[in-house]
């Protein structure tokens, strides 16, 4: 081993690579190049340029290509940042802008090919160009805003097309990727050869393109695109993804439940990738591109289904789910949790109560998952139509035989926390006291699951925090109101508020190369601390609560023991102190993906 490669070496043992002397610094990209001065990190700087990456592609007959890293990387290093290769709308997107992926209404359209855009500047852009002279010969009229439309699946594939003869170079690089085509369904088959293959053959008359081809294209974009989230319906940013990136590099990194990386998507569609933990030298750079919140046979399932590959990393083979006990059910004989013997082995019977030891038949407790998924995908499918009774009542019907962290009542938890205080009638201040404490309990439910399975910088686990700090404030503000608390009682809940605001703040994306979600919410939770602020100051200088007068203290605030402490708020929206309008709920149910919901697939 050089000097070069022994990560054990003080730094001023390495040799400078311009002329060998011992070494003072290190390139602080790649963190493998050391120097004895700038001005030589400058003069080699030409010849360096090219290999000067945190990572390398590396091959091995089990997992193909990936990437692993070229020296010890501290979290929060900067791996990647490039532009990507093409841009274009996902198979399951609603009516969208071609040009910048933003939700339309069919108000303005474009003057030669009649697909609804966003306006002029859209209609002139160079994506949209590529396609807009072979729609303008078919008879494909856009008129559903609302839900999938089927009649945008060709859009990207025909932009992938089109590169073959119009940009040779990005043509190649895409190419190459890993399409998975004799994985591909029958199902899958189907759909892309009715609402692709067909419509580019025969509707636009490309039949120098073949069937082949075609179906390799839409398979490289569903094993190796990322999601881009762009503004839904009604201009919600936490909206499904209804567009896809393709990346040069980003895609080669392999999957895992616990990934050592963030991915994000900023404003311009540029992917960055930053390491989330301190990675060691040759260990591999891991993306998630599953829903960490579904239990392990479902993430496998998924990813098996979209990404041809069954997991087995850490996660997936432990019982417990790394403690989380995601897909644990309650022991009917003493309560306890009820955990696979064999998470990998989906065929396996073996159930085992912790406590008790008791076997459980695997078909019962797998006929309950199925049961349960399917009510959770129902009430998720009618979205702003479902009152939040029917997940309350889910909750309850399900919660004496699923431990409270099961995937599905996670699930209900997620919408019903999120729900409780934004929904019209269901206001903060409308709230009744016992679903305030529910709100408060499924807010630190979420938190800690969420610290288990997805720690630092996850902006759901800040959308949670944001969430508790709003139920506890309108906790202590009813409770002063009424003279059960103090002004000094009153100043510790709102100080205890401010604590888990700022520990939200900590779990958004920190650098500045995050998307517009993050800076958002970055943006109001600064504005709910702003409002404590002079909240506090008001009740320090107010006179003491009249109403506490020659009565004993009272109980602190119910409800504000610390959360533990946890590092980066969704597109969250301000406490009911800064007295936002109410806003309708939007509830998506995503189709396979999660994380901080910026992913893509996986390509060899």
């Amino acid at each position: 081993m050089s000097a070069d490669d022994s990560p054990d070496l003080p730094l001023q043992d390495k040799p400078c690579a311009q002329c060998g002397a011992a070494a003072e610094q290190r390139c602080g990209r790649c963190l493998s190049v050391y120097y004895c001065s700038r001005d030589h990190q400058k003069e080699h700087w030409k010849a360096h340029r090219l290999d000067c990456k945190p990572y390398r592609i590396e091959t091995t007959e089990d997992r193909g290509r990936y990437l692993v890293a070229n020296g010890d990387l501290p979290m929060g290093h900067l791996v990647i940042s490039e532009e990507p290769i093409l841009t274009g709308p996902s198979y399951t997107t609603s009516a969208l802008c071609l040009g910048c992926f933003d939700s339309v209404d069919g108000s303005y359209r474009c003057k030669g090919c009649n697909w609804p855009l966003c306006n002029r500047k859209c209609e002139t852009a160079g994506s949209h160009q590529l396609e807009c002279a072979m729609l303008k010969t078919t008879d494909i009229d856009i008129t559903d805003f609302v839900g999938p439309n089927t009649s945008y699946q060709f859009i990207t594939p025909l932009r992938c097309l089109l590169l073959k003869s119009r940009d040779p170079a990005r043509w190649k690089l895409i190419s190459g990727m890993e399409s998975h085509t004799e994985d591909q369904t029958r199902e899958y088959r189907m759909e892309m050869g009715r609402n692709v293959v067909r419509v580019i053959r025969q509707t636009l008359g490309m039949d120098e393109f073949s069937e082949h081809e075609i179906m390799k294209v839409c398979g490289i974009l569903t094993v190796n695109a990322f999601e881009l989230f762009t503004t839904g319906p009604n201009k919600d940013r936490d909206s499904t993804p209804r567009a896809w990136a393709v990346y040069p590099t980003t895609y080669l990194m392999n999957h895992d439940c616990l990934a050592n990386t963030l991915t994000s998507i900023d404003s311009k569609n540029k992917m960055h990738v930053r390491t989330r933990m301190p990675v060691k030298k040759g260990e591999a750079l891991t993306a998630e591109y599953s829903e960490c919140l579904w239990g392990t046979e479902i993430r496998r399932h998924q990813l098996h289904r979209y990404k041809y590959f069954w997991c087995s990393c850490q996660r997936c083979r432990d019982p417990t789910e790394l403690g989380s006990f995601i897909s644990s059910h309650r022991c009917t004989n003493c309560g306890g949790n009820v955990v696979a013997t064999k998470p990998l082995d989906f065929n396996s019977t073996g159930f085992r109560c912790e406590s008790c030891r008791v076997i459980i038949r695997g078909e019962v407790l797998k006929g309950t998952n199925h049961q349960v998924e399917e009510e959770v995908f129902e009430l998720e499918s009618k979205e702003l139509e479902t009152p939040i009774e029917e997940y309350e009542d889910l909750v309850e019907r399900h919660e004496s035989i699923l431990h409270p962290n099961h995937y599905a009542m996670l699930r209900c938890k997620k919408f019903l926390a999120h729900a409780y205080g934004r929904q019209p009638g269901y206001s903060l201040a409308e709230l009744s006291e016992d679903r305030l404490n529910k709100k408060m309990e499924m807010c630190r439910t979420l938190i800690d699951t969420l610290e288990i399975v997805s720690p630092r910088f996850n902006d759901d686990t800040a959308h949670f925090l944001y969430e508790l700090h709003a139920a506890l404030v309108e906790v202590a503000r009813r409770r002063h109101d009424l003279g059960l608390i103090s002004n000094q009682e009153m100043v510790v809940a709102l100080t205890e508020a401010k604590h888990i605001l700022h520990q939200a703040l900590k779990h958004l994306y920190p650098w500045n190369d995050g998307d517009l979600r993050d800076l958002e919410a970055e943006s109001k939770a600064k504005k709910s601390l702003e409002a404590l602020d002079g909240w506090i100051e008001l009740v320090e200088n107010s006179k003491p609560n009249k109403q506490l007068e020659n009565t004993k203290p009272t109980k602190p605030v119910e409800n504000t023991k610390p959360t533990k402490p946890v590092e980066n708020t969704k597109d969250s929206k301000p406490a009911e102190q800064d007295k936002p309008k109410q806003e309708k709920q939007q509830h998506t149910a995503k189709k396979s993906k999660g994380k901080r919901k910026r992913k893509g697939g996986k390509g060899k």
